[in-house]
This record gives structure tokens, sequence and C-alpha cells, in this order.
């Protein structure tokens, strides 16, 4: 978390917050796969046991063939999904995200380094989405959109509702200050009586 400390922070800028990238993130194309990880090792595994459950009158060469695709082709999968699972240790590691009281901080990338942020005071909307899986194991994906067009996404956040709520509360103590800080109107200088009664107006109008 070397990017939302001290370092890249402004004068007088606090960090409140720390987002964590969920650990599903790691594994979440383990999770995925598995379905296909079953039906590869049966065919491999027991593709003559289902010939024969099935009733289906398939030569032995066909069925050894059948077993010999399906036993690379779960090899292949499984070394993909062995270099997503690398892949996405290292996206974990570099993936920053930090709320401070004055904007929104998100840095990620880990050959390319990419980093967003966006004032507080530009916010306009928040946006979480969350799937069958993010509301079993409680992880989300947020969508900030500010004034231009800037749309930051904290990507598989964990807590996503609770993250909502914390930029929330910021934007509302911001504008708090800013209404207690604010300039007062200075009130109007009191006019004198003398000049309604020794005024230009009466002397125009007595010469008149």
């Amino acid at each position: 978390m070397k990017f939302v400390r001290k370092k890249n922070l402004h004068q007088g800028e606090e960090l409140l917050y720390i987002p964590r990238l969920h650990g599903i993130y790691i594994i979440r194309h383990m999770i995925w796969s598995l379905p296909l990880f079953a039906v590869l090792f049966v065919l491999w595994a027991k593709a003559g046991d289902l010939v024969e459950l099935l009733g289906l009158s398939i030569d032995r060469e066909t069925i050894l063939m059948t077993s010999f695709i399906c036993k690379y082709a779960f090899l292949a999968v499984l070394a993909i999904v062995l270099l997503l699972f690398l892949c996405s240790i290292f996206q974990y590691v570099c993936t920053e995200y930090g709320v401070t009281n004055r904007r929104l901080m998100i840095k990620k990338g880990v050959f390319r380094q990419i980093t967003r942020d966006i004032p507080t005071d530009r916010i306009e909307s928040i946006s979480c989405t969350q799937g069958i899986m993010g509301r079993i194991f409680h992880y989300g994906t947020l969508c900030i959109s500010g004034i231009g067009g800037i749309m930051p996404v904290f990507y598989m956040v964990a807590r996503p509702y609770a993250f909502r709520r914390k930029i929330v509360e910021i934007i509302e103590k911001n504008k708090v200050m800013n209404v207690v800080h604010g300039n007062l109107p200075r009130r109007p200088k009191p006019v004198e009586d003398s000049v309604y009664l020794y005024g230009s107006f009466v002397r125009v109008i007595g010469q008149s």
C-alpha cells in the first residue's frame, strides 16, 4: 500500500479509508472453470464406463480417442487456469484503492501502472453491482460517476455497501465544512436619517 500512503497525498490531505480487493479475485478463474474441469475429468477417466452405462454402441478405438482428447484438453485448461491464477496474484498485489478527505484514488497495473482519482466534490452518483457470487462472498463493483464523464471503477471490492456509505459520509462531511467555514455575507450598512432629511431628492423638490 505504498501508493496511497503519505508519498502521494497532498498537503492537508488525510487518508480515511482503504478498501481492499476481495480474495475471490485471485481464484475466480478456478471457480468458474470447475464445471469444465469436472466434465473433462469424467470423460478422461470414465469414458468407457459412461458408454456402457448409456448403452451406446461405440467401438474401443473411439472410446480411447475420446479419452485421449479429454485428457489433453483437461491438462491444457489446467495450464491456462494456473497461468491466470499467477497473473491474478500479481494484479492483486499491485492494485490499491484509497479514500481521503478530498478524493478517491485507484492504482493498478503490473508492468504498466495506471492511476486514477476523482475529487469527492465532483462525484454525482455511485452505483454498486453484485452478482450471485458477490452476494454470497460479500464483494461487488462500484462505479463512480463524476462531473465531466469521469467514471473510476472499484472492481471486486470487499464490503461494497460499507465502502459506498463511507464515501457518502465523506461527501456530506465536506459539504458541512464548506458551509460552516464559508464567508458569511456582510450586513448592509445602516442608512443615516440625514440622507432622507437633507438629501438631494428633497432639495430638488424644494427648488421646484
